[in-house]
């Protein structure tokens, strides 16, 4: 085990990544394990954090879609069945498990989650991390690498949990309009494909249209004005969260349809309320997603059902890759490998 480490992250004051050399690898607490890091990917939300300067505390290591393996167990966990070496991934969120919501299923909204890998608490963007909620582990199949399963924790989850709200009207007569063609726009495609229904993607990238298609969409568009006016569609996917993209949702939904918001590019929207109730449309918003559909994402993987859009790097890049994620040349998931693993 080495005795240092580097990590980046987040400094308070500071709006780009920083890197911090020779911090020391920590020893966990008697019920707790170190998780030697494989893989972590970038996301938007990187971005977010760093431009709000949202965590609570001064300087926090960064990176919420992490996953690797087990390599020193706590005192108290020596028969607790974590073996040296064993692959898991991380859930994001750290819910209680004992609460309504996570009882039922739902602990993507535990009212206790202590925060988050990553967003509120030290993250994946580093070589050695201490787990302290156990729950928060997830097995990996074998049959699923290590980039896969970590842009399973958010960028694949995230829409995966979106598009189970609407699973009912998911048929093969159904159109769905997807905007947004990024990391979870692409993921997005390839889970509604195994639904039959004709899929729509707008982006502004002409660059992402190849991508698209190929992750599933049988349509692919720069700009809602070649759709026409006319056409409507039964589920409109909002992967971006700008005003104008759910004011386009707003525009061409259906009668009975309903519009998914999932990006958060701004903080607020305005919708048109008389006209989206007089064709009874129903609007839902999106957290991440449960531990048992991070579970089962793993298994569509495993069966060759999803094959995530992965382009993996040296976690030595993260300031290059996060300056052409703000400029938006970045298509697909990034996943970063630490310097003892560079190939996954």
């Amino acid at each position: 085990m080495p005795a240092t480490q580097t990590c980046y992250g987040f400094e308070r004051g500071k709006k780009t990544i920083q890197r911090w050399d020779n911090c020391p690898v920590p020893t966990p607490g008697p019920n707790e394990v170190l998780l030697k890091i494989t893989a972590a990917g970038i996301c938007h939300s990187d971005l977010h954090i760093l431009l709000a300067q949202s965590p609570p505390m001064d300087r926090m290591v960064m990176g919420h879609e992490v996953c690797g393996t087990i390599a020193e167990v706590g005192s108290a966990l020596q028969d607790s069945g974590f073996e040296i070496g064993a692959r898991y991934a991380l859930l994001i969120g750290m819910a209680c498990g004992m609460c309504p919501n996570c009882r039922n299923g739902k602990d993507n909204q535990c009212p206790n989650a202590t925060g988050g890998y990553g967003i509120m608490s030290d993250g994946g963007f580093q070589e050695y991390l201490i787990i302290k909620q156990l729950r928060c582990l997830l097995p990996i199949p074998d049959n699923v690498s290590f980039a896969q399963a970590a842009s399973a924790s958010d960028a694949i989850l995230t829409p995966f949990h979106a598009i189970k709200k609407v699973r009912h009207v998911l048929t093969p007569t159904a159109k769905v309009l997807v905007f947004g063609a990024g990391g979870l726009g692409l993921n997005a495609l390839q889970v509604l494909r195994n639904y039959g229904c004709h899929i729509v993607c707008v982006d502004k990238k002409a660059s992402s249209e190849k991508l698209a298609l190929d992750s599933g969409a049988h349509e692919f568009y720069t700009d809602t004005e070649e759709l026409g006016g006319v056409e409507t569609f039964d589920v409109c996917f909002d992967f971006v969260g700008y005003q104008a993209t759910a004011a386009e949702c707003a525009e061409y939904v259906g009668r009975y349809g309903h519009i998914v918001v999932v990006g958060m590019g701004n903080s607020k929207l305005m919708l048109p309320n008389y006209d989206l109730s007089r064709r009874d449309v129903t609007i839902h918003y999106n957290f991440g997603g449960t531990s048992a559909e991070q579970l089962e994402i793993f298994d569509w993987i495993s069966r060759g059902l999803l094959n995530p859009v992965v382009k993996e790097a040296p976690m030595e890049e993260l300031p290059q890759w996060m300056e052409k994620l703000e400029r938006g040349e970045v298509v697909g998931r990034v996943v970063l490998v630490p310097p003892q693993k560079q190939k996954l």
